[in-house]
């Protein structure tokens, strides 16, 4: 059977304190329940003449995503630093940090990012408070291999 890889795998690491000289990366972990990563590409799609009406694509850019979802964890330092007041209701650079991500085969992702789509609170009187938020890669990742 083939190795196959798990969310709970991934390491993600998100820097809480983006205006300091020296970063302080903490983990994304604890009340997290869903990691969704995707590209959201910007395709390029022509038909000519020549294609007798058939059309071709090319993906010309895109823009790395990745949403996180689950339940509110109050005193977990990453998402203290998600829903405080200082970055949930703020705009701007308030908004923007760094995050890493070290996949199982030693890959590993950071760029500067952007969180977006912050929702903290919701769900029936009788569950715990779920959260979400979206955090949008500014840029190009660098990205390393450690195989």
């Amino acid at each position: 059977m083939p190795d196959v890889a798990l969310n709970w795998q991934n390491k993600l690491e998100i820097n809480i304190a983006p205006e300091a000289t020296e970063p302080i990366w903490v983990q994304i972990r604890k009340g997290f329940k869903n990691l969704a990563q995707a590209i959201n590409e910007v395709v390029y799609q022509a038909s000519y003449l020549s294609d007798e009406g058939y059309s071709s694509s090319t993906v010309t850019g895109g823009q790395y995503i990745v949403t996180l979802t689950g339940d509110r964890q109050f005193g977990d330092e990453a998402q203290d630093y998600i829903f405080s007041d200082d970055v949930m209701f703020k705009w701007g650079t308030a908004r923007e940090t760094q995050l890493r991500i070290t996949r199982k085969n030693g890959t590993k992702i950071e760029w500067d990012v952007t969180l977006a789509k912050i929702t903290d609170g919701g769900g029936d009187a009788n569950t715990v408070s779920a959260v979400t938020v979206e955090i949008h890669g500014n840029g190009k990742p660098k990205i390393t291999t450690t195989l």
